[in-house]
């Protein structure tokens, strides 16, 4: 298990350091003479990775008994992408709401077909809230790029997932106290502080190697506290995804990355993480790069 991490780990952190080379490379793109917004390849790598987020929630909702609808799921959290990614920092919040409505209202249609009733608040409410979960947790990222470098958006993925493997070497080492045994057993508290303090450290080396490079500066005090952050959000979406798993008796989402399980299980925690450090830097005022 750990020797397929070890090779699938470096070659998704080399996709995502594509995307974002890809994504600072077409900052100027235009379409019919009108520029396009930021992010277009962080757009394109989050609308196939909510296609295969999507497939993997409906099996999960499907094993614990609720009915999802897989199609209406992407096509709704694809639409929320584009939403957050076109809407400006005016209007992302109207189109949101609008295609959140709009998937509420076809989730009730779909799941009434065959003049069914039962369950079908349950079964809409599973759809939306998956195609919410995915879309506006991936959309914040896109949200993120309107005013930061596309390299911002990779050392907040980075700083999230070294809470993870903080987490796992400090816990295999000398972890003794469990977190939640009933949720995820293998988490423990000295885990958890080996993961937020790795977090930390590597959140205010990103911010120095950036602030260098000419991009958005800091200050180690408010990275410090970012990587703190983000390392708790982390592991909140991680131990969503244990109890959403739990529920349908599955150790994995899927067994679409080698060692690593299903798509889901790699954004769990970025899910989450994005929305966080969007509201953290906001707050602080963080200025746009040039």
């Amino acid at each position: 298990m750990l020797s397929k991490r070890l090779v699938t780990g470096p070659v998704l952190v080399a996709v995502l350091l594509l995307v974002v080379w890809l994504d600072e490379q077409t900052g100027g793109l235009t379409l019919s003479g009108a520029a396009l917004p930021p992010g277009l390849p962080l757009l394109i790598i989050c609308l196939v990775a909510s296609v295969f987020a999507g497939l993997e929630l409906s099996r999960v909702a499907a094993a614990s008994g609720r009915r999802a609808a897989p199609v209406l799921t992407i096509v709704g959290s694809g639409s929320l992408l584009v939403a957050m990614w076109t809407g400006g920092a005016a209007g992302e919040a109207g189109w949101a709401v609008l295609v959140t409505l709009g998937l509420w209202f076809a989730s009730m249609v779909v799941h009434a077909q065959g003049k069914r009733t039962e369950g079908v608040l349950a079964d809409a409410a599973v759809t939306t809230g998956t195609a919410l979960y995915v879309g506006i947790g991936l959309g914040f990222y896109l949200l993120l790029r309107e005013d930061l470098s596309a390299w911002w958006i990779a050392a907040i993925v980075l700083i999230t997932k070294s809470c993870d493997i903080g987490a796992y070497f400090t816990g295999c080492s000398i972890g003794r106290h469990k977190l939640i045994p009933w949720l995820s057993p293998g988490k423990t508290v000295e885990g958890l502080i080996g993961g937020c303090i790795t977090a930390i450290l590597v959140s205010v080396a990103a911010s120095h190697v950036l602030a260098d490079a000419g991009f958005a500066a800091i200050g180690w005090p408010l990275a410090a506290v970012l990587g703190l952050v983000l390392a708790v959000a982390g592991q909140g979406g991680d131990l969503t995804m244990s109890l959403l798993k739990r529920g349908c008796g599955a150790k994995d989402s899927a067994s679409t990355l080698p060692g690593m399980g299903g798509v889901m299980d790699v954004l769990d925690s970025i899910l989450l993480a994005g929305p966080v450090a969007w509201l953290v830097l906001t707050l602080a005022g963080v200025p746009a790069t040039p």
